[in-house]
């Protein structure tokens, strides 16, 4: 189990391989979402599932859409203030990212039957919206201090004595057939003689330079992008008591990190004959690594809502698992300087990887929500949701022709992936107060614990306030809402499963939104 926590630490920098990049932490990363919608469902916490007659209902429950009695476009811009707290060793810094979204657009058009016609079913309504269910947009810093065994160099080292060697080859062999084109991370630690190839009577093995004292890190991540739902959808209304509806639901992503990782300290490069050095100095490296990951997937939402009395409404809403194509590129650089172990003198080294882009398939797991809305005539409403999802049955795939392992590799991430998640039940209760055209609200949301593991909690915690006002054909809400979560991050792992740094991380996202709708 301490494997599987500190594999989860690592947030998908890459540094394990190059077209397979992929991790735990991208399987969570679309999977996990917070408070979505427009400023009115914002503000009640996201409990929406049994309220319907909002445009948000399309990527909820699209048994809403059976509600609305007229046509409505609604538009909701939003600022959010990211702020990102790190602490390693006492060591605390702190990042914010601000920006301005869209998190809700869309538009209903109804074709309810009039009063007096006496149908059972009164008409069939036609949505389409757009959903905002992730802001990526993120920058974590930090310092840290680490000794050997334990820098970044050691870890060079250490994935060049676990790398596989094919047919026979001597491990110097292996990664003297990448200098020049390198391919991994160790391949670029060995053309920048970060890493060297020593051999004893038990064989050759990879060593790092002799390192001595305390050696500073540093890393900055910086992440850009968001993950957007396209939902069309239908509903409609059994004798304005059973609401029934569907709706597909279309999902862009598009994700870029960048990640520039420091160290520097002072290492012995070689001994005389009495064990002095010979050759000593200070060195520094860094690390870059991009990747930019885009593609798109698609579910299917069906779900009903019952109001056997006009003061209690029960909704039920089930999400298919969602199938995602997605193309990772991917590029690396490691810069070096060091002293020359054969002149003394100082040099600089450089490498890169090569560039590439890789195709691969994601499905995450079904998603089962219900509500209870109970109404308090002309004064208001309180909501309740509870929604179920299996984080361990999210599943990667990708070509077997591709090679290089590629099943296999897949095979052990979704064995980590299962023992790594759980299923987990969130919750969200909002409240709606009614005086007159004015409206007032709040809520708070709990995204359940996705990790197995009791030593890391990747729960979000979300409170929200929000006021409105109904006119005959206009409205308008605004909404704030605070959401907090704490995870943690490595930059890299020993084989061994220990001596990593390891940075406790703190967010906060503080959004305002302004809904405004127009109903014809």
């Amino acid at each position: 189990m301490k494997k599987i926590v500190l594999a989860s630490l690592a947030l998908a920098l890459g540094w394990s391989g190059t077209a397979f990049a992929q991790t735990e932490v991208d399987a969570l990363r679309y999977t996990q979402l917070g408070v979505t919608g427009s400023a009115r469902i914002q503000g009640l916490g996201g409990a929406q599932t049994a309220l319907g007659a909002d445009i948000s209902s399309l990527s909820s429950n699209p048994a809403g859409l059976g509600m609305f009695r007229r046509s409505e476009f609604s538009f909701t811009p939003a600022l959010q203030f990211n702020t990102t707290d790190t602490n390693i060793n006492g060591a605390r810094q702190s990042d914010e990212r601000n920006l301005l979204t869209i998190p809700q657009a869309g538009i209903v058009l109804s074709n309810r039957k009039g009063d007096e016609d006496l149908s059972d079913w009164r008409g069939l309504n036609f949505g389409i919206g757009l959903t905002r269910l992730n802001n990526f947009n993120q920058r974590i810093s930090y310092n840290n201090t680490a000794s050997p065994p334990n820098t970044i160099v050691d870890y060079f080292a250490d994935q060049a004595n676990n790398r596989t060697l094919m047919g026979g080859e001597t491990l110097e062999q292996s990664l003297d057939a990448e200098f020049g084109r390198e391919v991994t991370i160790e391949g670029l630690a060995f053309s920048t003689y970060l890493i060297d190839i020593l051999e004893d009577d038990m064989g050759q093995y990879a060593a790092p330079l002799y390192s001595l004292g305390d050696i500073a890190q540093s890393e900055t991540i910086e992440r850009r992008g968001s993950q957007n739902q396209i939902d069309i959808g239908v509903g409609t209304s059994y004798r304005d008591r059973i609401y029934v509806g569907a709706s597909v639901g279309i999902i862009t992503t598009n994700l870029t990190q960048e990640s520039t990782f420091l160290e520097s300290g002072y290492y012995i490069a070689s001994f005389d004959e009495d064990g002095e050095p010979a050759v000593d100095g200070n060195y520094s490296l860094e690390l870059f690594d991009q990747f930019t990951t885009r593609g798109a997937g698609v579910n299917l939402k069906v779900g009903v809502i019952a109001r056997p009395i006009d003061a209690l409404r029960i909704g039920v809403s089930v999400q298919t698992p969602t199938a995602y194509t997605l193309t990772d590129t991917y590029r690396r650089s490691l810069y070096t300087t060091s002293v020359n172990p054969n002149t003394g003198a100082s040099e600089n080294y450089d490498a890169s990887e090569l560039p590439g882009d890789f195709s691969y398939s994601l499905t995450t797991p079904f998603r089962a929500s219900g509500g209870v809305g109970v109404f308090l005539g002309k004064y208001g409403f309180i909501s309740g949701d509870i929604e179920y999802v299996n984080y361990a049955g999210t599943r990667f795939s990708a070509d077997e022709s591709f090679g290089n392992g590629s099943g296999n590799f897949y095979s052990n991430l979704n064995n980590s992936i299962s023992n790594m998640y759980q299923s987990a039940m969130s919750y969200r209760i909002g409240a709606e107060g009614r005086y007159e055209a004015f409206r007032v609200r709040a809520g708070y949301a709990h995204t359940g614990d996705p990790y197995a593991s009791s030593d890391l909690n990747g729960a979000v915690n979300s409170v929200s306030v929000g006021a409105g006002v109904r006119l005959l054909n206009y409205y308008a809400d605004l909404a704030y809402v605070r959401s907090t979560s704490d995870t943690r991050y490595s930059p890299y792992q020993f084989s061994s499963g220990g001596g990593e740094p390891v940075v406790d991380i703190s967010n906060t996202q503080n959004s305002v939104l302004l809904t405004v709708g127009y109903n014809f």
